[in-house]
């Protein structure tokens, strides 16, 4: 582990000691240890930096942080290993201190803190052992401080937003006053059907939704019933996964190849499985490749003629990284409306923190869509739809997104060199969108892979989390992330090239 970056991470967990402050540096320091250990952001068997190179990179004695590792030895956080050093200890093996208020020296344990039994109230412990799987969102997106994080796809700040000369009162300029329109604001519905969404759906026929997960949780949530199939390409999106298995549905793989599915088998698969729906992404997420024309018009056509709804992800549609203006990217509404519902976000184009999305569709299940969004939440952000309202409208929109998709490329071909320079063994296809690269490692699995590069600062997305129970093609791979401008992927790199030499010796 380096110490320097490590010491980061520590002095980011150190409390500034506050005026007539009684505890010692030690301790201070091993409280922020602790809280590294706790929160998963050291994971078991790491090895501790050396007391006399922590000591000096934190500007504290030697004695200062042996005092500190002692101390959480005593707690059972760590292991002195003679002559090997300090290594932490699985968290599974360490008894988590009592909230407040939950012990015998506290107020009575009323059975609803940490680890209470939602059905029965009483107080349990997960047994480490059990066969649960770790939900898909824990083991894709950690929480906890990373030096580079190349795990989430995303714009990396709000640079992309212009300037903007809007007043409170315009903000507030709502339509129902109270806040609560169900299907979104008027305004924001016409401008949504005319982009992103594709042609030949009106502004009745657009819901403005809280981001394109809840599309997608709405989406599961209209279509189906506990047992019901959903068609998936063997690596599809997380966020996707989650929503099913949050309303029991069951994914079930379809062959294809890197442009999708294969239209034979596309329809063996619905006429075997006759599923709720079938989920597909012109642009896809996490491998980037973009569907051709003549792919998305068969497959359409197969719904079509089986009377199969087709859920299409048209999140990254923006984000096709040719040399010039991108061709329109291919709709399966243009073939088979009736049989399409397409979603979307803002996210990707604008900014994570406007949580805008939409989703399209006919009658009759537009208004089913419309009953679910009623059930969940009643309206989404008034302030957000005023604020999407106004980026959209803005005549500078179109030309920031052609300028957004001109640094993505330039992006993705730094990141794909410094790959190739440092890392020459991995292997990936250059995607012709969206925003990563779905990488191959080498006789190693990525989700342990992921587990050493968090040790060394820098967050990826393990392939595992993007394939269906079941599948097997994403144990090799990761997804990294190059939205980032080219110092920090530089950066990123580089600690990838230090992980990736750690964990090949541990092979």
């Amino acid at each position: 582990m380096d110490v320097e970056r490590f010491a980061m991470l520590v002095g980011e967990r150190l409390r500034r000691p506050r005026r007539n402050e009684r505890r010692s540096r030690g301790e201070r320091l091993a409280d922020a240890l602790a809280s590294l250990v706790r929160s998963g952001d050291l994971l078991a068997e790491t090895r501790l930096p050396s007391e006399r190179a922590l000591g000096a990179a934190l500007g504290m004695s030697r004695g200062t942080v042996a005092s500190a590792l002692d101390q959480l030895a005593a707690d059972g956080l760590v292991e002195r290993r003679h002559g090997s050093g300090t290594y932490v200890r699985p968290v599974a093996a360490v008894d988590p201190p009592p909230p407040p208020g939950s012990g015998p020296d506290g107020a009575p344990d009323t059975g609803t803190g940490p680890g209470a039994d939602p059905h029965t109230g009483s107080a349990s412990r997960r047994d480490p052992s059990a066969d649960t799987p770790e939900p898909i969102f824990s083991r894709w997106i950690r929480e906890g401080t990373v030096v580079v994080d190349l795990a989430k796809s995303v714009v990396p700040d709000a640079s992309l937003l212009p300037r903007l000369d809007l007043t409170v009162e315009d903000l507030l300029d709502v339509h129902p006053a109270d806040g609560y329109g169900l299907l979104g604001e008027t305004r924001l519905r016409e401008l949504l059907a005319e982009h992103p969404a594709p042609p030949g759906y009106g502004p009745d026929r657009v819901l403005v939704v809280a981001g394109a997960q809840q599309a997608l949780h709405l989406t599961a949530d209209t279509l189906l019933a506990p047992g019901d199939r959903v068609l998936v390409e063997q690596v599809t999106y997380p966020g996707l996964l989650a929503a099913v298995e949050r309303f029991g549905g069951v994914p079930v793989i379809v062959p294809g190849d890197r442009y999708g599915w294969s239209p034979d088998a596309f329809a063996e698969a619905v006429e075997r499985h006759r599923p709720a729906f079938a989920f597909t992404m012109p642009v896809h997420n996490p491998t980037g490749a973009v569907a051709a024309d003549r792919r998305v018009r068969a497959l359409a056509s197969v719904a079509r003629e089986a009377d199969t709804l087709l859920v299409e992800d048209r999140s990254l549609a923006d984000l096709v990284l040719t040399d010039g203006p991108p061709p329109p990217v291919p709709s399966a509404a243009a073939y088979a409306p009736d049989h399409t519902v397409c979603l979307g976000s803002l996210s990707k184009t604008m900014w994570g923190g406007l949580r805008v999305g939409w989703i399209a569709a006919h009658e009759p299940v537009f208004a089913r869509f419309v009953q679910a969004k009623r059930r969940t939440d009643l309206a989404t952000s008034a302030l957000d739809q005023r604020l999407a309202v106004a980026l959209l409208a803005d005549p500078g929109a179109a030309g920031r997104r052609d300028a957004w998709r001109r640094d993505l490329r330039v992006r993705r071909d730094h990141l794909a060199d410094l790959l190739a320079g440092q890392l020459p063994e991995w292997s990936w296809s250059l995607p012709a969108g969206g925003m990563s690269l779905w990488v191959r490692l080498p006789g190693a699995d990525g989700e342990a892979f992921a587990d050493t590069a968090r040790r060394h600062g820098v967050a990826v997305s393990p392939g595992a989390v993007f394939g269906p129970p079941g599948g097997t093609a994403a144990a090799d791979r990761i997804r990294l992330s190059f939205g980032w401008p080219e110092p920090v992927l530089a950066e990123g790199v580089e600690m990838l090239a230090t992980a990736w030499a750690e964990h090949r010796s541990r092979r």
